[in-house]
């Protein structure tokens, strides 16, 4: 039975381009957790700060009001600035999208085992890669709602640089080959 090379290197394409988009995606998630978290505890902190006694104790009246009245919209405003940028909507969506490219990559794997334990013919190994391949246009669409930073995009290449460049390379020996 003939290999299809170019299919092989195509699979194996989508799936390292899909660790990378679920890396991205889960870098993104895990920095804006982290901004929703600072915020959200900076908020609960100065609550707590201005419903506590403290401030009685600090000077006449004049000093307590500003200090109330300073903090109270300090905390407004980091609360509106998480309400604003909906940090838990995004991550929720970065996950998300990271799963679906996580489920994408898992099934390149398995069509890719399937078709070297001979599972699958040359024939049915490219129809179900043609489904793959709709997910992953899917999935590229879908992320258009949740876009990543170019560090989140550098952290996941470089988790993956080695794969992409060896498949970039073993691409571009199976097609000048034949030329």
């Amino acid at each position: 039975m003939e290999k299809p090379v170019h299919l092989l290197v195509q699979i194996q394409e989508i799936q390292c381009d899909s660790k990378i988009g679920k890396s991205r995606h889960f870098i993104a998630a895990d920095r804006k957790e982290k901004y929703s978290k600072r915020l959200g505890i900076a908020v609960i902190l100065i609550g707590v700060f201005i419903g506590s006694t403290f401030i009685k104790f600090m000077g006449d009246k004049e000093v307590q009001n500003i200090l109330l009245a300073s903090l109270g919209f300090l905390s407004a405003s980091l609360a509106a600035i998480q309400t604003f940028f909906n940090f838990s909507k995004d991550v929720e969506n970065h996950r998300k999208i990271g799963n679906f490219y996580l489920d994408i990559a898992r099934d390149c794997d398995n069509l890719l085992s399937k078709y070297k334990d001979h599972f699958l013919g040359k024939d049915e190994c490219q129809e179900k890669f043609e489904g793959i391949l709709a997910r992953y246009k899917t999935a590229n669409k879908e992320e258009e709602v949740c876009p990543n930073s170019d560090r989140d995009f550098k952290k996941a290449y470089q988790k993956n640089k080695e794969n992409k460049e060896r498949l970039r390379s073993l691409k571009n020996e199976t097609i000048y080959k034949e030329v």
